[in-house]
């Protein structure tokens, strides 16, 4: 961040201003808890391509910031990095049409307050609102400032006619492309989300965003989140992971499974998604520090490393011990490289080898950007579970949290239905959907049930594009009736 000129004084500065294209589109197709957690992820990418490239954030404008700048070719370099991130970002998540436009204009302004005051603002300002989505728009005079450092190309297109400035501005475009570099894939079984936003989690969500931002400040975070079968937990799990992914960080997830008792199977399913993808100087690091340890689990290491040593025959403690560490090992020089997100899901079918190695990267003395979001059932754990004995366990390291999820309330449930229905209810339909709730008990999949269970048995039907529901006989809204 640049140093702040004095109180009362004039010179010279650059001046940015963005905005998010169709901010209200954006918010309606992912919700308003799904949109604000996006739009953390793209202030954060403004904010770090503003202070990569020396320039100081005055105003947060909601779809938009305005910063200034000491020079010319700082500006118009952190314009350029910001399209590219938010490009990649776009490519990242299934949100579609995402864009900003910027506007730089330079001259001299007035400190007060440490804010930037003068006709500069109100050019770039103007210039931001004049161009389309993905667009940099810049005056004649940054273009002249700017030229020969940064090799950036600028066309000409005029003089453009801007709101409330006597005469038109001499105007260029930045020139920009996207970056090849489009970040670590998504798990193939987080690839798929719900058509649908997610309502009634704000404040998990937020314990999530935070978690996440400070795993990439480097403090390592686990959330454990439980509640009973169909309340949300990988759907919650999924949508932090997607907002980590669209910030750049790289995303792995392994399940449990009921009918399948391979040990350490969340972490293999984990794992082998890394090794398939990994950067080989990455995987070359690990291996002259762990040899070939990992191939215990992720036999497929092999094939991206050639002449990859056998693990080390001893005693089994200490066989586990070195494949614990080689899978700490691992997930840190990865986490050097971005921070990571694990998701392993299903935790109440656990069982004790793939919980004591979680309770080692707790506990690692490896640097980890590591956020691990664990999701388990909290209605049918026993005390003889090995689960419980963890849980407790963890309950004391720093950096554990756990979420609890409960059932919709009404004004979710009323968001829901909304959004199903695309349009506002009317009374008749705003009771049904308090009274779906109350015998689900705002369950999500049960409410999903019922809702499918009313609409094939006719009480539910949609007439002059509206929904209608009509009470028949074969019609219940109880969830029994769709095998609760």
């Amino acid at each position: 961040m640049s140093a702040q000129p004095a109180e009362g004084s004039t010179g010279t500065a650059t001046i940015l201003f963005t905005d998010l294209v169709a901010s209200t589109t954006w918010r309606v197709q992912l919700g308003e808890e799904r949109a604000e957690a996006r739009r953390q992820v793209h202030h954060r990418l403004l904010t770090d391509a503003i202070t990569t490239h020396h320039g100081t954030l005055h105003d947060d404008l909601g779809d938009g910031i305005m910063a200034s700048f000491p020079g010319a070719a700082d500006a118009v370099a952190a314009a350029v990095a910001i399209q590219q991130a938010i490009e990649a970002a776009s490519r990242r998540t299934d949100v579609a049409g995402v864009a900003v436009r910027i506007g730089i204009s330079v001259g001299d302004v007035a400190w007060k307050d440490a804010h930037p005051h003068g006709l500069p603002l109100v050019e770039a300002a103007r210039l931001c609102a004049a161009a389309e989505g993905g667009q940099i728009l810049v005056s004649e005079i940054v273009r002249v400032l700017a030229r020969g450092r940064g090799g950036h190309t600028f066309t000409p297109i005029g003089r453009v006619a801007l709101k409330g400035l006597p005469e038109p501005v001499v105007t260029c475009t930045v020139a920009w492309a996207p970056r090849e570099d489009v970040g670590f894939p998504l798990p193939p079984r987080l690839a798929t989300r719900s058509p649908f936003a997610m309502f009634g989690r704000a404040p998990e969500v937020e314990a999530l965003a935070l978690a996440w931002a400070k795993a990439r400040d480097g403090q390592r975070q686990v959330v454990l989140v439980a509640g009973e079968p169909g309340i949300g937990k990988t759907r919650l799990a999924t949508e932090a992971a997607h907002a980590a992914h669209a910030d750049g960080g790289t995303v792995l997830f392994g399940a449990c499974d009921e009918d399948v008792g391979l040990p350490y199977r969340p972490f293999v399913e984990a794992l082998r998604h890394y090794v398939a993808h990994a950067p080989e100087h990455v995987l070359a690091s690990h291996v002259a520090t762990h040899r070939g340890e990992l191939a215990r689990l992720v036999p497929e290491l092999g094939r991206r490393m050639a002449d990859l040593p056998p693990p080390q025959v001893a005693e089994a403690e200490t066989e586990r011990f070195l494949l614990f560490e080689a899978v700490a090992g691992l997930l840190s020089a990865a986490s050097q490289e971005s921070p990571i997100v694990l998701v392993l899901d299903d935790l109440h079918w656990a069982g004790a080898p793939e919980l004591l190695l979680l309770k080692h990267l707790v506990r690692s003395a490896e640097p980890l950007r590591l956020l691990v979001i664990g999701t388990y059932r909290d209605t049918d754990r026993s005390r003889t579970h090995p689960l419980t004995a963890v849980l407790a366990d963890l309950r004391k390291e720093v950096g554990v949290e756990r979420i609890a999820l409960h059932g919709l309330d009404d004004a979710a449930m009323e968001a829901l239905v909304a959004a199903v229905a695309r349009h506002a209810l009317d009374d008749a339909l705003a009771a049904l959907a308090h009274a779906i709730r109350r015998e689900t008990e705002g369950n999500p999949f049960f409410i999903g049930e019922v809702i499918r269970h009313l609409s094939e048995s006719g009480a539910l039907f949609q007439e002059g594009g509206r929904w209608t529901y009509r009470a028949t006989s074969r019609a219940s809204a109880s969830p029994r009736a769709c095998g609760r």
